[in-house]
């Protein structure tokens, strides 16, 4: 039986938001660290390595990143790492964790973030809160988390994604720091350094974010979805091989709660409007666009015949 035959959309929306958002996720993740006298040894643990490397003299360049941080809350910064890295349950590449983890910083410029990230999640890996290696010589470094966690914070990482459509009416947004979505805000300017309290016409992507769809699930049946380009190396086949698998189950999870849903919709700074979403969404492939249909369908009349 379909979920969406026993809860209204409103409560089944708010139910995907606390199991997928990455926002609430990354609360529970804390909260778990920070009542682990453990793991919180090797928070203070990192904290000293952090302020030994930091005491060092280095090149100028490098002196010059190095003093961003000397305004930063230390502690705040390991227990954020933790965070981040408690998502690697198994190896991931060590590049794309670091750059995730780059905003933590809020360096002005994103190379020297992602830098300097990399060089304290290098330190930070002396507490062995999580590890970093190769499978082989020639192998991408990769990050593996040794934080304990509960059993059903695992079930929450291990579902963790990109959040899925709304299947309610989305919130109506009245100011430019806001979400569509129930349980969060963000910025609906996209783009770092981008935000500001202008007008971006939130009338328009309202009416953008109330239109209905559906998935053409007929379609996505009998017509499998299929790299747009061929992956050139094994990292990239395996990395596609995981958004295959995590788009079908999203295309599963919509259709089994009533498949309607609402995309939501964010500006960049000239104005252009953008859908937001990640495995469903109107602006990917040409399979994703076809995967998507208006749910309140009309035959169309008065079309030339020829």
């Amino acid at each position: 039986m379909s979920t969406a035959t026993l809860l209204p959309a409103r409560d089944i929306q708010l139910i995907n938001e606390h199991t997928y958002n990455r926002k609430h996720i990354d609360g529970y993740i804390k909260e778990e660290i920070e009542a682990n006298p453990d793991v919180m040894a090797k928070v203070h643990q990192g904290v000293q390595l952090l302020n030994d490397w930091m005491s060092q003299d280095y090149y100028e360049s490098k002196n010059k990143r190095l003093k961003q941080l000397e305004t930063l809350d230390l502690e705040q910064l390991v227990i954020d790492i933790f965070v981040g890295i408690a998502y690697c349950q198994k190896p991931e590449l060590f590049t794309s964790v670091t750059s995730q983890l780059a905003s933590k910083l809020k360096f002005s410029d994103k190379p020297e973030a992602i830098q300097t990230i990399a060089e304290i999640t290098a330190v930070l890996c002396y507490t062995d809160a999580f590890d970093i290696g190769k499978a082989n010589e020639q192998a991408s470094l990769q990050v593996l988390s040794n934080i304990p966690l509960s059993s059903k914070l695992l079930g929450y990482i291990a579902k963790s994604t990109y959040l899925p459509p709304m299947l309610c009416q989305p919130r109506k947004l009245r100011s430019n720091y806001q979400s569509a979505y129930l349980t969060h805000n963000d910025s609906l300017i996209l783009g770092k350094g981008n935000h500001h309290d202008g007008d971006i016409c939130l009338d328009v992507l309202n009416t953008q974010n109330s239109v209905k769809l559906k998935l053409d699930t007929d379609f996505l049946s009998t017509i499998e979805e299929e790299p747009k380009e061929a992956p050139d190396t094994a990292v990239k086949w395996e990395q596609w091989q995981k958004h295959k698998l995590e788009s079908y189950r999203m295309y599963s999870l919509i259709a089994r709660q009533g498949n309607c849903f609402h995309l939501t919709h964010k500006v960049d700074k000239r104005g252009r409007i953008y859908a937001q979403g990640y495995h469903i969404h109107t602006q990917g492939t040409a399979f994703k666009k076809a995967a998507i249909e208006l749910y309140d369908e009309e035959i169309v009349t008065g079309v030339p015949t020829n």
